[in-house]
Parts: structure tokens; sequence; C-alpha cells
């Protein structure tokens, strides 16, 4: 017991459970819990057996952790000054990582006036690492060399289901944007439609500016320069956690599930498939859980390859683009996004 990887999470009440669930996944032991939401700490920590704390910013500054999780960032990485990529740097100088299942920064147009873009050793989304990932799968993982044969995809299509406590839409979006992105680089345009809660007066609310607190729907068409296209669909109103990638090329179709994968040639034929548990095991399966589980267990792992940082440019300018052709109605660009962000 006192060899495992002790964390701290930041996570609100609800969340206990799959908190609890992913951590011994991970094999690692939550010695202190604290929420976003005010008087859920003491709730919180209670129910995962930790010591609570109330500050997140003020937290880990002698505590005995390898890891900070935040599942749930409340205000943490939507303000416009460093004060949070500092505490990142700050957490990375003394040997602590940080690690999210939510989108940090909140928002392109903060990223780079808040310090987690800076250039070299000095930006803190260099140390920052974002558990379930889609292309972080156990399923993707096994697909890479297949992929090398398959050649590079015309047409891709990402499905990114979750339930409420797994994941915000925001995070499961910004899932979907990373892995659009490693496959194809960035779109010309995102066409995007949301659907969100009702309103008291019937009427579907309409996405704000930022990915944090985003609950609901979301479908996007992505138009590249070349004429290549991708759709992807996230929710985290879908009961469930499940991840499909549907890759279309010459040499037929490719689709990526949580367990596994199988391509299908252009005859109709099934040239290849691989599957890492049996239909009905993979129906009772927890891939919410297996997925983050999976990512934070090679975080806590020494001996594990760090993957490196997200691409956070482009990937929140996708993801601020699909936010705001939600609203407009129309095609938005992320490179005109980036641009706004860097004044030029």
């Amino acid at each position: 017991m006192g060899d495992r990887p002790r964390i701290a999470v930041w996570a609100l009440a609800e969340q206990a459970d799959f908190v609890r669930a992913v951590a011994a996944h991970a094999g690692a032991d939550v010695a202190a819990a604290g929420s976003p939401s005010r008087g859920q700490s003491g709730q919180l920590a209670k129910a995962l057996d930790a010591a609570p704390f109330d500050d997140l910013r003020a937290f880990a500054t002698d505590a005995d952790v390898s890891l900070v999780w935040i599942a749930s960032p409340g205000d943490f990485g939507a303000g416009e000054d460093d004060a949070d990529a500092r505490w990142v740097l700050s957490l990375h100088q003394r040997g602590v990582r940080v690690a999210s299942t939510e989108a940090v920064p909140a928002s392109a147009l903060i990223m780079k006036r808040s310090g987690w873009t800076a250039e070299g050793p000095d930006g803190a989304g260099q140390h920052l690492r974002f558990l379930g990932l889609s292309r972080a799968g156990t399923a993707w993982r096994d697909v890479l060399e297949t992929l090398a044969a398959f050649g590079t995809p015309r047409a891709l299509s990402v499905e990114a289901w979750a339930a409420p406590q797994q994941m915000s839409l925001g995070g499961r979006l910004f899932g979907a944007m990373d892995l659009v992105f490693a496959v194809l680089g960035e779109p010309e345009t995102v066409d995007a439609a949301y659907v969100g809660p009702r309103t008291a007066a019937g009427l579907y609310a309409m996405p704000g500016e930022t990915l944090h607190g985003l609950d609901g729907d979301i479908l996007g068409t992505l138009r590249f320069a070349d004429g290549r296209a991708a759709v992807l669909t996230a929710s985290n109103s879908a009961g469930r956690w499940n991840t499909v990638i549907t890759m279309i090329s010459g040499e037929g179709r490719l689709r990526v599930f949580d367990d596994g994968w199988e391509w299908i040639a252009p005859d109709g034929s099934k040239r290849d498939e691989f599957r890492r548990a049996s239909r009905g095991d993979a129906e009772r399966a927890d891939h919410a859980v297996g997925a983050v589980g999976g990512a934070l267990a090679r975080l806590l792992d020494p001996r594990a390859p760090d993957e490196g940082p997200v691409a956070l440019e482009p990937i929140l300018a996708m993801s601020q683009a699909a936010l705001l052709s939600a609203r407009t109605g129309q095609p938005e660009s992320p490179a005109t996004i980036r641009r706004l962000v860097s004044g030029t």
C-alpha cells in the first residue's frame, strides 16, 4: 500500500464514484481531495477517504503527492492572468505533475495572455498532461501500425460520448479535436451546431465562449483546404462513455472502438480486426474508467515514456471555432481565431 502513488483530485462531489474507480484502475491512492463548488470539498474528501482542501491554487506547496488531477476545473485556467500557469510551473519544478480531463486553458482567446503557451519550458502547457484523450486510448495505440498500411484518410468521423460525471462536453470536444488534428491537421473551416439544456422558457441555451461548464451535444463538419473532410459528434449527455473513430481511404474503411478495431477492404471483405475482449465483456466494460485510468497509470509509471504535451494552440482554436460557429450559424476559421489571439 505504501508503494502506491499518491494523488490529489479537484472534482465535484458527484464525481466521487468515478474518481475512486479511476484511481483504483491506475493503482493510485487519493490522498487529498477538493472541489471547485463551495462547501463540497469535505463531502468529496469523505467519500474518497482523503484529506480535504478548499483552495486548489494554494494546494500542493508541500503536499506529499505525485500528481494533481483536475477532474472539474471550476474557474481554474479560465482567467486572463498567468497565476494558474505559474502554479503548474511551480508544481513541475517540485516534481509534481498536473493532469486534467478538461480543457485547460478554458478558451483559445486567453491562452496567450494567460501564460499557457509561452515558448520552451516557461510555457505551462508544456508540462500539462490530459487524461482520456481519444488518440491516447488503448485501441488507438493498437491500430497505429495498421494505419501506416491504411494510408492517410480522406474522410474522418469521430464520435465522443460520455456521461456528465465522467467529463464535460468541453472535455470531449477538446479530445475529439485533438484526434482530428493528429490525423488530418488543422481544418480550413468548422461548421458546428450545439444542442444544450432547455431554458425555463423552453428554449435551448447557446454555448458560451469557453469550454468550461459546457453540457449537452455538439455536431460539427470540418473542411480542409485540400478537399478532405471530418465530422464529429460529442456529448456528455449520452449515458456512458464510448468512442468511435471511422476513417475512409483508398484502402477501405477503418473503424476504431474503445476495445478494438476492424478494417473493411474496398470490396467489402474484412481485411483485419482486433478485439481486446469478447462482445459480452465489452458491453460490461467501463470504457471511461479504462481510458482515464489507463492514461493516469502511464503518467504515474516512471518507466513509461512521456507522450509529450498537447498542441494547445491549434486544438483550442479548432474548439473555439466550433463554439463560435454554433453561435453565429456560419462556418468559422481556426486560423482566424489564432491570428486574433496572437494580434497579427
